[in-house]
């Protein structure tokens, strides 16, 4: 019963977070290749059979026009053969993609829940390797215009996408979750995110690979941490928030989150590299940013972590309080220009040029 409970919390908080959105742009005019709709309009009712007819290893963008509706009885996955695809939504606020595995004690179902859910997609190692909704194996893959998100709420790892491809954008996208939100999972991939929300409360933005956060807001519920990396030692790059707003929202599916602080992050393993720039960070930061070593005792003593910030505004920008370990500290003007977009992605433009 009380997960139950929990579940319809988050479907209410899901609805009075999209009904507090400011309205969003009209989709890309260009004509899509296949649509799909749960009323039979278009060529399929499934997203996922959507994408198992695109072409394989497409050298040209496929897009998938997704109208408006509840998507909630797929697990999604993009597999590694499906290039060049983009999904795109009818309504940022009405076009939703959502479904509900969490990561659980349960080794009978490979230790996630629930376990009738869990059996519909078992076949499929790379989708089922994560709670994900959204699996993203290929490369150059784009989302745009939608909602996406994990209604499982605060039973565990409840993931909204993995990511294993390079070069994967989100734009105008509302990514909504609890715990573990948005895994990047390959060290070296890149993905961008321009103009999103991302919701979560513990670890929400997290792995080895590399993500660009540009205009984004960072919606966060109290007590948990915002990030959680693992960025390689030899990655010069992990995350990188600039121009973003990071906020605080009330009301959790879980008691006791209510007016606690929100960490920037706590260090997974490896070499966590993290840097805000040009942000605005609400009061409700901790001071600390980086409360806690966590799992990893070399934390708070080795200038091989990066974790940066600079030219920040808001209450919980102050550094004055932060953690005093040798690899947080304030970039220098200087410094920071290597933290462009076009540096952090290595020269790769997500985005076509204006009138284009």
């Amino acid at each position: 019963m009380k997960q139950l409970l929990n579940k319809i919390l988050v479907i209410a908080t899901i609805i009075t977070l999209l009904t507090g959105l400011k309205a969003t742009a009209t989709p890309n005019p260009t004509k899509p290749d296949i649509i799909v709709s749960l009323d039979g309009s278009g060529q399929y009712k499934s997203i996922q059979e959507a994408i198992n007819a695109v072409p394989d290893n497409s050298s040209k963008q496929i897009t998938i026009l997704i109208k408006n509706g509840t998507y909630n009885t797929e697990k999604l996955i993009v597999p590694a053969t499906k290039t060049n695809l983009r999904l795109l939504g009818e309504d940022r606020e009405k076009t939703i993609i959502s479904y509900h595995i969490y990561d659980c004690k349960n080794p009978e179902s490979g230790n996630k829940c629930p376990a009738e859910a869990v059996a519909l997609w078992k076949d499929n190692k790379d989708l089922i390797r994560t709670s994900a909704t959204l699996t993203v194996m290929a490369d150059d893959f784009t989302a745009e215009n939608l909602t996406l998100s994990n209604t499982a709420g605060p039973v565990g790892q409840a993931l909204t996408l993995t990511l294993r491809g390079d070069r994967t954008v989100f734009l105008n996208c509302n990514i909504l979750s609890y715990q573990d939100t948005i895994l990047m999972g390959n060290e070296g991939k890149r993905n961008y995110f321009k103009n999103c929300l991302v919701l979560g409360r513990t670890d929400y933005i997290y792995g080895a690979g590399i993500g660009y956060f540009d205009k984004c807001e960072i919606r966060s519920y109290g007590g948990g941490w915002i990030t959680a990396p693992s960025t390689p030692e030899n990655q010069f790059y992990g995350f990188v928030f600039n121009a973003c707003k990071l906020t605080y929202v009330g009301n959790s599916p879980r008691d006791g989150d209510d007016g606690r602080p929100i960490a920037l992050g706590r260090p997974w393993h490896a070499y966590p590299k993290v840097t805000f720039i040009n942000s605005d960070m609400c009061e409700q930061i901790d001071p600390k940013g980086w409360p806690t070593t966590w799992r990893m005792t070399y934390a708070d003593s080795t200038d091989k972590l990066h974790l940066y910030e600079y030219n920040n505004t808001g209450k919980g920008a102050d550094m004055s309080q932060r953690s005093k370990w040798p690899g947080l500290r304030s970039l220098t003007a200087d410094e920071a220009k290597d933290y462009t977009e076009e540096k952090v992605l290595g020269g790769w433009k997500p985005l076509p040029k204006k009138g284009k």
